[in-house]
This record gives C-alpha cells, structure tokens and sequence, in this order.
C-alpha cells in the first residue's frame, strides 16, 4: 500500500542503483504500509455481515500481506533485511483512525479511510518508485501500484452508490476523516519531519536523501494529494470544496 517517497527524474531506469541504502528505508515504508492495509482489512471483515463482504475483505487482507511479503522478498535481493513496524509513528495514528471507524462499525468510514485516502497514496508513490528504481525492483512497485488502483475503482461503486443517498451527509463523513486522516498523512510526507523520527528509517532520516535515488517527497505530495482529489472527484465532491480541504493540509 503506502510510502513516502516521490519519483524526481527525466529518465527513470537510469536514476539509480539498488546498491543504495535508500532503498531499504523506502521499502520499509512500504512494507509496513502493507501489514496496516492488512489488519485493516482484517477488522473490517469482522463487523461486516454480508458474507460477501467478509470473503472480500479476507481477500483483500490476504493479498496485503501478499504484496509486503513481494517488497520484502526485493530487499533481498538486494541483500537488506526490510524491518517493518506498524506502531511506527504515523501508521499508528493512521490505524487509530481505521479503528475508530471499526469501533463505531462504520463500514463506509472505513472504506473511505482505506481505499480512497490510504490507496491514493499508495498508487501515486508506488508509481512513482516504480518509474525510478531499476530492475525487478521497479517492476514490483509498478505492479502492486496497479493493484492498488483497482481497489479504488470497487470501493469508488460503493461509496458513490452511499453518497447518493444523502450526499450532505456524505460528504461531512469525509471532511471529518479528511481532517485526521489526511493531516496524519501529509505530515508523513511533508519536506521535514517536524513532529520527530518516523520510527522505520534505519538511522536518521532518510528524505534528505532521496534525490540520491531519483525521489523527493516535495512531487510525492503533490502527486499523492492530485490522486486523492481524483478519487473525490470521481466520487462527485464538489472540486471547489476539496481542493480547500487539501490546501489547509500541513506543509
């Protein structure tokens, strides 16, 4: 599901080497990101009660855990262990957030948590580290960015389908999300980590590192929040509205 890093380079495949270390802290991001997506998947299904949906949401939990076990499996090939921690700073918060919406049995909070805020994330920095990291590495990241995005598109049918019913409603669950979800997110990309380590980086920050590798967090704000405002366009959110709600965001 979910990193932090953001593709800043003219030709991609030559931008750099999986030799360097930057790579294992992108991958723990993403590693992590994943094993959230997966418990979150998990509890979902457990307040669900359509069997339907319960199948659904095991599958999509097991295809998460699917997806961490790929960047972990490209950690070693090039020959770093891939740490991952869910209590990390930021994922911590984020899945405090999703439990709120699991204690409350809000299954559309947590759709709109999941698919629309977290995958937004995840299909604009996958495919940006898919375009800049070399090799199988790329590819895998460019292939789970297409998972992901095919996530979106179901929940986008469930969710428009739920708005319709009263769209004021709607819309106030989302801008409620928006401002705990969406800030916790954004300051996980932001140019500095202001509020401390992140608690995955394997020793200082890795962000002023990342235009050794073709990224920067700087695109991968702009290009996470352009695919969020997307999905809500798609869902029928007026874009005036959202487009203030981004731009209140922290920098």
């Amino acid at each position: 599901m979910e990193s932090f890093v953001a593709l800043n380079c003219s030709q991609p495949t030559q931008c750099a080497s999986t030799s360097s270390p930057i790579w294992q802290d992108i991958l723990a991001q993403a590693v992590t990101g994943e094993l959230v997506a997966a418990l979150n998947y998990t509890a979902l299904s457990e307040i669900c009660d359509d069997p339907v949906e319960i199948a659904e949401a095991l599958e999509h939990a097991e295809g998460e855990h699917g997806h961490a076990a790929a960047f972990a499996a490209e950690g070693s090939k090039i020959g770093v262990d891939v740490p991952n921690n869910v209590d990390a700073k930021y994922w911590k918060r984020l899945r405090a957030a999703f439990m709120r919406c699991i204690a409350e049995r809000d299954f559309i909070g947590c759709l709109i948590i999941q698919e629309i805020m977290l995958e937004s994330f995840a299909v604009a920095s996958y495919t940006r580290v898919g375009m800049a990291a070399p090799g199988s590495l790329g590819r895998t990241f460019a292939a789970i960015a297409a998972e992901e995005e095919e996530h979106i598109e179901h929940a986008l049918e469930i969710l428009r389908a739920e708005r319709a019913l009263d769209e004021q409603r709607f819309d106030d669950k989302v801008y409620r999300l928006h401002l705990d979800v969406m800030t916790t997110l954004s300051e996980m990309v932001a140019k500095e980590c202001t509020h401390g380590q992140c608690d995955l980086c394997h020793s200082s920050c890795v962000k002023p590192s990342l235009a050794e590798v073709g990224l920067t967090t700087v695109e991968l704000r702009g290009a996470s929040l352009q695919q969020y405002l997307k999905s809500l366009d798609m869902l029928g959110l007026p874009g005036e509205v959202t487009l203030a709600w981004v731009a209140q965001l922290p920098v």
